[in-house]
């Protein structure tokens, strides 16, 4: 369900586009704003960085990153430094980054990233399960790295306000029980948020409850048999909106009479929404707040 996959030419090509004249033009770039040449392996971070107005000096699978973080748009000259998983070591080292910042997940690369520069990780998803948490956490830690302490409360101020105003004009559905789902693209199953993930911190801070009652991964996902959907008859189905897989998952779908059957399709109360990034920061989360509260907006507003 993640968009994980990475350009397996993406590193190859990084190396070979990468020139002197390119590093000349993003470096005033990428200490304009901050007085600090940052580079970000991770995306949570990425879009955090940008949220305080650093933009970071480059990040992994870029393209990939302007499709699912539309809402924390990268300077064009941002240097793409291949993919997440296996990112351009090479590339990195001549950029000469003043710090990075990179996933938990890479904890096991840090000592090569920090034979480049200071490097600050990056850690949402873990054993614990308190991704939002972990967010609000990564807001207050990139401010304290790039000097933007105030701006970062500031942030976090908005958001909390940002919430408990749109928990406010969707009060008429208080209590309302939702899915919130990325669909499958063989037609037959699903992955739902739950527990673990902050969407489903999100959905409660809109005042609504998750009616997913499957255990999740660490990720805060179930991947659950399309069937699951009927186990509360009363819930609202959002799923995201990704694309051609999301096309895919729609043609089987709509031939399925096990769909058509679910109380939720028979009624209505299903709604596709633009996608958002579930594994991002403080600004995805805000993006999933936003869209979940215009969906069952229209919801309420088309039961009228």
């Amino acid at each position: 369900m993640w968009p994980e996959r990475g350009f397996s030419a993406g590193r190859r090509r990084c190396g070979r586009l990468l020139s002197a004249t390119l590093l000349a033009a993003v470096a005033p770039a990428g200490k304009a704003a901050s007085g600090m040449r940052i580079a970000a392996v991770d995306w949570a971070a990425a879009e955090t960085l940008a949220m305080l107005g650093v933009m970071p000096v480059a990040v992994p699978e870029f393209d990939v990153y302007r499709q699912w973080l539309p809402q924390s748009a990268l300077p064009d000259n941002t240097v793409d430094l291949g993919s997440r998983t296996e990112p351009n070591f090479e590339v990195l080292a001549i950029l000469a980054p003043e710090r990075i910042f990179v996933s938990g997940w890479q904890k096991a690369l840090l000592p090569r990233f920090e034979k480049i520069a200071p490097t600050e990780l990056a850690t949402i998803f873990d054993a614990r399960k308190m991704p939002f948490q972990r967010i609000r956490d990564l807001a207050e830690q990139v401010g304290r790295v790039t000097q933007k302490e105030q701006q970062a409360a500031r942030a976090l101020q908005d958001f909390d306000a940002d919430m408990a105003h749109l928990a406010g004009r969707l009060q008429p559905l208080q209590g309302r029980r939702v899915y919130v789902a990325v669909l499958h693209e063989n037609g037959s199953q699903a992955f739902i948020y739950g527990p673990g993930s902050w969407v489903h911190t999100v959905i409660e801070l809109l005042g609504m409850r998750n009616a997913l009652r499957e255990k999740t991964s660490i990720y805060g996902n179930a991947l659950v048999n399309i069937s699951a959907f009927a186990a509360d008859p009363d819930a609202h189905l959002i799923y995201l909106d990704q694309g051609d897989r999301t096309r895919r998952a729609e043609r089987i779908l709509k031939d399925s009479s096990l769909w058509r059957s679910l109380p939720a399709v028979r009624t209505g109360r299903v709604t596709a929404i633009a996608s958002f990034y579930a594994l991002g920061g403080l600004p995805s989360a805000r993006r999933c707040g936003n869209l979940l509260s215009a969906a069952m907006m229209s919801q309420l507003e088309g039961a009228r």
